[in-house]
């Protein structure tokens, strides 16, 4: 009985923080790589543009139907004088 409290104990108090310890330490690691090879890439798509160049990532596709309604639909006035 008092090998398995003692066991339990140990995993516990010892070995389960010295884990997280090194798992927090792998995630920073892992994270500092990802961000540095990101910043890479971005001085490298930086280095490739010409000055004066606009890129653009997304242009919406035109809607014939509407371009041809240009003032919208009609909708008769009348002034009310009270």
């Amino acid at each position: 009985m008092l090998k398995v409290l003692g066991l339990i104990f140990l995993v516990y108090y010892i070995i389960w923080p010295l884990l997280k310890l090194v798992f927090k330490g792998y995630v920073i690691t892992q994270v500092h790589r990802r961000q540095s090879e990101f910043d890479i890439r971005n001085q490298q798509k930086a280095a490739q543009r010409k000055e004066g160049v606009i890129d653009v990532d997304y242009v919406p596709p035109k809607n014939k139907a509407k371009s041809d309604q240009v003032g919208g639909d009609y909708v008769p006035y009348e002034e009310v004088n009270e």
